[in-house]
């Protein structure tokens, strides 16, 4: 139990060190909100940033909904509890992802600080002490390519050979036993995938993501029927109903699922739980948040025992920090209080 002293919410607007992809667009810019509940001593914190043009909900949404529950808690003047806020969160974050997702975090976090323990064990009881983190391409990479064990690379053009020259230069930085995840971005026409899967077998490929378009499902079952190579969902997979649908219709080998387009803790453990019964494996990953998010979402993964490579916390987004890690895992005992 707390009392809630003050409520505080900040728009940001943070730089990328350079062009990012937020689905097939590239953006210079993150935008989103901070919000803060503080309590006596110590305050909670999360981070509602909507996809562009991918989340449901716009910036300004979000913000009515955050006001919307800053203002339910001014003027309580007795002790609440978890419980309590956490119903609040659910009444002014409906319908709303990122909006849930951020209040969630926060009231997590807050009550992690409460008691001195992870937010992860506050999940769950039983939770991850380490994490697995995939090594991405990317010159801001905070995996070192050398000591990788899986590594994403982003394919931004439709040229087989162009391809096949790009993961051979990868996989001369990378050690003999790494494996690969080719993301597309939803570029590729049928005909396009046929013709660069046919190259694609000479190398260990983890998966390829989102080879297609969102809404073209047709695709995803002709090119299933011509390859073993396994395929994840991404910009397909938004929701718990949106992921049903590809699982009835075998349409998924992985499921990646971003917390910020699904929201509620409670969500994406119905989604973990629906892919484990189905045998589809979940891969969780950040929407290149800031640090506040991606935290979050590293107990998230320790809640839910996801032992897959994740896409978290694996690359320099606003600043160069140099601090390459040398290992593929995360610790989230050492995350306690940090920030």
């Amino acid at each position: 139990m707390i009392k809630i002293s003050n409520i505080k919410i900040r728009e940001y607007k943070n730089k990328f060190i350079k062009k990012t992809n937020l689905g097939k667009k590239k953006y210079n810019y993150r935008r989103g909100f901070f919000l803060e509940i503080h309590g006596v001593g110590t305050f909670g914190i999360g981070e509602a940033a909507p996809i562009p043009e991918i989340s449901l909900e716009s910036l300004n949404d979000v913000e009515y909904a955050l006001q919307g529950f800053k203002l339910a808690l001014e003027g309580l003047d007795y002790d609440v509890s978890i419980k309590e806020l956490l119903l609040l969160s659910r009444v002014h974050g409906d319908g709303l992802p990122s909006a849930m997702f951020c209040l969630e975090s926060a009231i997590y976090d807050l009550f992690s600080k409460l008691n001195n323990q992870p937010i992860a064990s506050i999940l769950k009881a039983n939770y991850l002490n380490e994490i697995n983190v995939n090594c991405i391409d990317s010159q801001n990479s905070l995996i070192d390519k050398s000591i990788s064990k899986v590594i994403k690379i982003k394919i931004d053009n439709s040229d087989p050979v162009k391809i096949e020259n790009k993961i051979r230069a990868v996989l001369k930085k990378c050690n003999d036993e790494t494996k690969v995840r080719l993301d597309f971005n939803g570029r590729l026409t049928l005909r396009q995938a046929k013709n660069i899967f046919q190259i694609l077998d000479q190398f260990d490929i983890d998966y390829v993501e989102q080879p297609f378009d969102c809404k073209n499902l047709d695709a995803i079952g002709k090119l299933k029927k011509i390859t073993n190579i396994s395929i994840a969902a991404d910009e397909s997979a938004t929701n718990l109903e949106s992921i049903k649908n590809l699982i009835e219709k075998k349409l998924a080998d992985v499921i990646i699922v971003k917390p910020t387009l699904v929201g509620s803790f409670l969500d994406i453990e119905k989604i973990n739980n629906l892919c484990k019964k189905n045998f589809i494996r979940v891969v969780v990953t950040s929407s290149f948040e800031t640090q506040i998010a991606q935290n979050y979402i590293i107990h998230l993964i320790a809640a839910l025992g996801i032992t897959e490579y994740c896409g978290v916390a694996n690359v320099d987004l606003f600043s160069k920090s140099n601090s390459i890690r040398m290992k593929n895992e995360i610790s989230i005992d050492k995350l306690l209080g940090k920030k």
